[in-house]
């Protein structure tokens, strides 16, 4: 009977340090499912390659330089989606000591014949006191057209507060994906 319940305990404890490893290969069954993935990675306790888009540089006196991961993910919120692409976006904060820090994550999603992978990302970093970071959905098809198809493309908008104690500025930009890869909207 013990043998049976550490037996259980131990495969219980290694799924768990499994599912806490997020990396670009990681296959989901859903959107949500990778959601629920993303908001369970631990960044500053995990060895897999996406800790490191959660990880910032310390601009304080102490350690400068010295990198810092987030403990957690604050949030992972899906932007779009459809039946063949997602657009999320996941922020996390630092504990860095020199100044207030947010990391943002813009993520596509692509669904293949085994389930949802993760296709491209970009990375976002906000610093100082009043610093935010933030993503919506900018694009809406109206008279029965449908996004991501018949050139109706989604676009996201991603916004960047940054400064604070008496200067601060707010800077964003659009977004869209074509071929399973992120793309930058220009003005034209």
């Amino acid at each position: 009977m013990k043998t049976s319940i550490l037996f259980f305990a131990l495969g219980a404890f290694i799924a768990a340090t499994e599912a806490s490893e997020l990396n670009r290969e990681s296959l989901f069954d859903s959107v949500e499912e990778f959601v629920t993935a993303v908001k369970a990675f631990q960044p500053a306790a995990s060895k897999g390659g996406l800790a490191s888009l959660f990880t910032i540089r310390e601009m304080g006196h102490e350690n400068p330089g010295k990198p810092t991961a987030a403990s957690a993910i604050q949030s992972c919120e899906p932007i779009w989606s459809d039946d063949k692409s997602a657009l999320l976006f996941a922020t996390a904060n630092p504990p860095t000591v020199g100044t207030y820090s947010n990391i943002g994550v813009l993520f596509l999603l692509v669904h293949q014949r085994d389930g949802w992978r993760i296709a491209d990302f970009l990375r976002f970093t906000a610093t100082g006191k009043d610093s935010a970071l933030s993503a919506k959905q900018t694009t809406f098809a109206g008279g029965g057209g449908q996004l991501s198809s018949e050139g109706f493309h989604p676009v996201v908008t991603v916004n960047e507060l940054q400064g604070g104690r008496g200067y601060s500025y707010e800077t964003c930009a659009s977004y869209t994906f074509a071929r399973s890869k992120l793309k930058r909207l220009e003005l034209e």
